[in-house]
This record gives C-alpha cells, structure tokens and sequence, in this order.
C-alpha cells in the first residue's frame, strides 16, 4: 500500500472513531436526561445525589439559585404531593470538547398539589461535566419560562408532546414516567 493510501485510511479510521465516540456521548447524555426527569417523578433523592454534582447551581424560572442540598427538597416527596409525571426532551445536545455537555429542551409535568392539579412546562438547558458514578454529572441546571402560544408561534403543549413523542420514537429513551 502507498503511504497515501495509509494516510487516506487512518484518516478515515480517526473519523469512524470519533463518530462512533460522539455517538455514544449522545447516547450517554440522552439516557441521563430521562434519568433527570425519572428522579423528579419517583422522587429519587438518591438518583439526584448520583446525577447532581456537589457543585450544582440549580437557577429557577424565576432565577432564584439553589445548591444540589436545597434541590433536593424539590426532588424529594411532601405530603399532599402526587406527581403524575415528568417529561424532558431534549431538542439539542452540544460539547464543548470531550468534557463538556450542554443539553437544551423541554420539560413538563404533571402534579396534584393538596387536592389541585396543574400542569407545568419550561424549557430547560442543563450543562454536563464528564465524570462522576454516571459517567456524566450535572453542574448546571437553568429552567426557563414556557413562552406562550402567541410569543412563540406554535402551540406550546402540542409542540412539547411532539418534541417528546419524537425524542421517544428516536431514542428509545422518553423521560416519561407515568
């Protein structure tokens, strides 16, 4: 084989490889999203000390910050409290080299609070640092304010329902727990 032909080959072997690695990152991050969602609905405080970084920044809607301990007050169950469910979908996945992942995308769920049901949906982006028990860990998490069906364009309840019925249908891996 000539030397360029070589070349031609390792170069194509490098790209095949970083490939398959992003492919698995993606894999990787998409799984912890619906793990995030899952420990919302089941109230897994042990899930969220797995999954949240000691040095979570958790910024509400209403851009109020929390640390990973106070979080896991939101995490864990209260009485009068019945979650129904809680769906993520995440619309974009970016890196930021091979330790850095920044999830965008979209949230909701369903709860009865002491009798009364409501229904919330936010965007969401939370930022990854690779490492941790999961392979991954969150660092960031910012919640943002669901933009109205007039702001936005689009109906936001069909636009989440299809956003997570597409992340399903590709992933294998919905968020949703019932």
């Amino acid at each position: 084989m000539t030397s360029r032909r070589l070349l031609i080959c390792g170069v194509a072997l490098l790209v095949a490889t970083t490939g398959q690695a992003q492919s698995a990152d993606h894999l990787a991050i998409r799984r912890l999203d619906s793990l995030w969602a899952s420990m919302y609905a089941r109230h897994d405080t042990a899930l969220a000390l797995t999954l949240y970084s000691e040095a979570l920044v958790f910024t509400s809607a209403n851009g109020d910050t929390k640390t990973r301990q106070e979080e896991l007050g939101d995490v864990r169950a209260h009485p009068g409290l019945v979650m129904e469910y809680f769906r993520s979908a995440p619309a974009s996945i970016t890196f930021t080299g091979d330790t850095v992942a920044t999830v965008s995308g979209a949230a909701e769920w369903k709860f009865v609070w002491n009798g009364s049901p409501r229904t919330v949906q936010r965007g969401y982006v939370i930022t990854y640092h690779r490492g941790g028990p999961l392979g991954w860990s969150i660092v960031a998490v910012r919640m943002l304010t669901a933009p109205s069906a007039a702001q936005s364009g689009a109906p936001a309840p069909a636009s989440l329902a299809q956003s997570i019925a597409t992340h399903a249908d590709t992933t294998g891996f919905s968020g949703v727990v019932l």
